[in-house]
């Protein structure tokens, strides 16, 4: 499948630390696309103030720009499109999301642990669930269903 070059793509990299700086050929590889052709996409986030430019010497880093207020509108949207690539190559995952989409509204739900790049065969999926509603029946069902065990720790708030 050809990976489509996007903005949100290359701020989907600093998702796992928010203070990471990457030089241009990290991007190109991280992305699996040449230097050439991710460097417009870079600079554009730079001249709209997303990234920030850090030269060193005749090195050059990219970071997060997080005075500006407009990244975390971006961390949201490349957080959302890793999730709904994450659904379409996991059925089950898909399933659950679907299942729990009801509840959506009042709480939210995060998916940690070894399920967040992979869910392999035999192993459970660990759910956080922020909120007070009592999704018990639906994990339940889910579980009896698919033959898959959820993990599931609840909180009512951070």
């Amino acid at each position: 499948m050809v990976k489509k070059i996007t903005r949100t793509k290359i701020i989907e990299l600093y998702l796992d630390n928010y203070g990471k700086r990457l030089y241009l050929r990290e991007i190109a590889s991280l992305l699996g696309k040449p230097h050439q052709s991710i460097k417009p996409y870079v600079e554009s986030l730079v001249k709209d103030n997303i990234l920030i430019k850090n030269k060193r010497k005749n090195l050059v880093e990219y970071s997060l720009n997080l005075k500006d207020k407009r990244i975390y509108d971006y961390l949201i949207i490349s957080e959302k499109e890793k999730l709904m690539e994450r659904i379409q190559e996991d059925t089950i995952l898909k399933i659950l999301f679907v299942n729990l989409s009801s509840f959506f509204k009042y709480d939210a739900f995060i998916v940690f642990g070894s399920s967040v790049s992979k869910i392999k065969k035999g192993s459970d999926i660990d759910l956080l669930v922020i909120g007070k509603r009592n999704i018990s029946k639906q994990i339940e069902d889910f579980e009896n269903i698919y033959n898959k065990k959820v993990h599931k720790v609840q909180v009512n708030n951070l």
